[in-house]
């Protein structure tokens, strides 16, 4: 018993459910991506499913699952331009699994024939539903636990440590209108040389310092700073080369990156030492 297959009707279905398994992987993933590339991504796996259908020989077992990961990798890199082959792997996991949660649309279309607009409802809700399932997953990591491993550079030197993302933090720098984040000294110490370091540290009886140099490269500045419950005070901020933040979804750098050093006992928690601009992240 034989069927027609319209090809045009695969490749439409096809370009409708990638787009959306893509769409609902990037917000898993929290994965930032254009219309543009999602578009160009779930265009690709449709075409292969079109292809998977034209070329002969493609049945065999081992050679379709090595063709459908080889196109699902292609997906990954063309919408999200991942390169690090651990958040590659991560994210063809998710690929996947949310495969798996809408598959059965595939399976309402091709053998309950189900009508095209009831199609398109099935598969808004889903998208939304999990959409909204994501969103309060997302919130509740958030209120929980917003920790994320930094990476400080100076000089071609780096020192790692966790940073907190706080969304209370809208500190400007008057001056060049960068956001400020709030950094422990002794992280500096591990990057800084220990004589620099010192002259920071005396850097307000000694502001004739900021003539050296090596000291210039930092930038050094006061910023007027009020926190709730305390007074008015100044603090020194530097500016250093790079400042990366590792997300699950990514790394966001941040170049020249201006931080304010916390000499008295601050907010600053034992499990971080950096207090994160919340328009960093953003």
């Amino acid at each position: 018993m034989y069927g027609k297959i319209y090809i045009d009707v695969v490749f439409v279905t096809n370009l409708l459910m990638d787009y959306m398994i893509l769409r609902l992987t990037g917000m898993l993933l929290r994965y930032r991506a254009g219309r543009g590339r999602y578009l160009a991504g779930a265009f690709t796996g449709a075409l292969f499913s079109c292809l998977l259908l034209c070329i002969p020989g493609t049945r065999n077992m081992v050679v379709e699952i090595f063709l459908h990961g080889a196109c699902a990798l292609l997906m990954l890199k063309i919408t999200f331009r991942i390169k690090r082959g651990s958040l590659l792997a991560k994210s063809l996991i998710m690929l996947y699994l949310t495969a798996f949660l809408t598959g059965g649309f595939w399976e309402a279309v091709t053998e309950s024939g189900i009508t095209i607009p009831a199609f398109f409802l099935f598969a808004f809700a889903t998208y939304m539903g999990i959409g909204a399932l994501v969103c309060a997953a997302d919130s509740a990591r958030i209120m929980r636990k917003n920790i994320y491993p930094v990476t400080l550079t100076y000089q071609g030197k780096k020192q790692s440590a966790y940073g907190f993302y706080d969304t209370g933090n809208l500190w400007n720098d008057p001056v060049s209108g960068a956001p400020v984040s709030v950094v422990k000294p002794e992280l500096l110490e591990t990057i800084l040389p220990s004589d620099l370091m010192d002259r920071l540290k005396h850097f307000k009886e000694n502001p004739g310092e900021l003539k050296s140099t090596e000291i210039a490269g930092l930038k050094p500045h006061y910023l007027s700073c009020c926190t709730i419950g305390q007074a008015e005070k100044l603090m020194l901020a530097v500016t250093l080369e790079d400042l990366c933040i590792h997300t699950p979804a990514e790394e966001v750098r941040i170049s020249r990156p201006v931080l304010a050093l916390a000499f008295e006992p601050s907010a600053l928690g034992k499990e971080y030492k950096v207090l994160l601009n919340s328009r960093l992240l953003h």
